[in-house]
């Protein structure tokens, strides 16, 4: 895995801004700090700036373990491709009616379970509808709670897919589709040549594992076990991979404001 900061890494993208690309962020510890609490998550104000003047001349997506209209909430409006739920929310998803009734079981099944154990003091049960998160950082034991709620899901019925996150356990439904498979059908509908995905957490590993070669793909904090080609050193230097792109896109301004005005046009 290289610096994308680097020599390599800036003629990669170089060559991502030659191509129709799309340019696609998970959200929390990649264009948000990592905060104490969930709800108090944003992106800085540099950032914000430069995340809509990007998307007002590429396609630009954020996908989110985040229910849409969270996430929605919290991104520039110039930003067409808000995704939520993981993949499963903001595109079209046929078995969400059966999604929604299986988690809404599990939410049962869990509330039962959190009241027989004191291990889940602390723990945020959080309903996104096709998803649930199960949000452990505020718990007293955080080994503790993280051990029991591996335990708790095992036993939920039916068995979901489970995917985990910084202080975060992510359930998702038999039907689910995960971020790359969601990246995947939006860069198609984009006719998308190339696509830059930047991400910093299990959920995002998934697409590291499965991007295709010429996809550049960027782990927000060096982790050796990482399938991501770049690894940004922290956070903040998103906004310099931002600058980089927006310094190197008025070639490409006239190809970009295209494919923008039509996707527009689409949703």
């Amino acid at each position: 895995m290289k610096q994308l900061l680097s020599s390599y890494g800036l003629a990669a993208l170089a060559e991502l801004v030659r191509h129709r690309s799309l340019y696609a962020f998970d959200f929390d510890g990649t264009l948000a700090p990592i905060v104490w609490r969930h709800g108090d998550a944003r992106i800085g104000t540099a950032l914000r700036s430069r995340l809509a003047r990007l998307a007002a001349q590429v396609p630009v997506a954020v996908i989110s373990g985040r229910s849409l209209g969270d996430l929605r909430s919290r991104i520039p409006e110039e930003i067409v491709h808000g995704i939520g739920n993981h993949g499963n929310e903001g595109a079209a998803q046929p078995e969400a009616e059966a999604m929604r009734a299986v988690c809404r079981d599990w939410i049962g099944q869990l509330r039962q379970l959190f009241a027989d154990s004191a291990a889940a003091a602390g723990v945020e049960l959080e309903d996104k509808g096709v998803t649930v998160s199960l949000h452990y950082r505020q718990a007293r034991d955080r080994e503790q709670a993280s051990a029991w709620l591996a335990r708790a899901a095992a036993e939920l019925q039916p068995p979901p897919r489970i995917i985990g996150g910084k202080l975060v356990l992510n359930l998702l439904p038999p039907g689910a589709r995960t971020k790359f498979e969601a990246l995947w059908e939006l860069a198609r509908s984009e006719e998308a040549e190339r696509v830059l995905f930047v991400g910093d957490d299990d959920t995002d590993e998934i697409v590291f594992a499965q991007a295709p070669a010429d996809w550049v793909t960027v782990r927000v904090e060096l982790d050796s076990s990482s399938r991501a080609r770049y690894f940004l050193q922290k956070q903040s230097e998103v906004t310099i991979l931002i600058d980089h792109l927006l310094a190197r896109l008025p070639a490409a301004a006239g190809r970009a404001a295209s494919h923008q005005s039509r996707s527009r046009a689409q949703h």
